[in-house]
């Protein structure tokens, strides 16, 4: 019997800051992956605590981006997601 295993974006202790749902980024809103949900989506669900708001929420990848990366081709990599927003 096998498994499939979904690919995550994110994991536990990433910095991420919030892109929205569809207005602009928000680069002040920043935030720690503390808890990934897999099995209550069709994709996974990333637990974000942010810390100027000091407040938690669930999103999907496409609504979160990694605050820092040492590849510049993932900037903008939420053109490329396909999750049906």
């Amino acid at each position: 019997m096998s498994q499939n295993k979904i690919p995550l974006d994110f994991v536990k202790g990433d910095l991420v800051y919030f892109i929205g749902y569809e207005g602009p980024a928000d680069h002040n809103r920043i935030g720690i992956v503390y808890d990934i949900r897999i099995r209550h989506s069709h994709f996974p669900l990333y637990e974000i605590y942010w810390f100027k708001d000091r407040l938690h929420s669930t999103h999907t990848a496409a609504h979160i981006d990694l605050l820092y990366t040492d590849n510049i081709i993932l900037k903008d990599r939420v053109y490329d997601r396909g999750e049906g927003d």
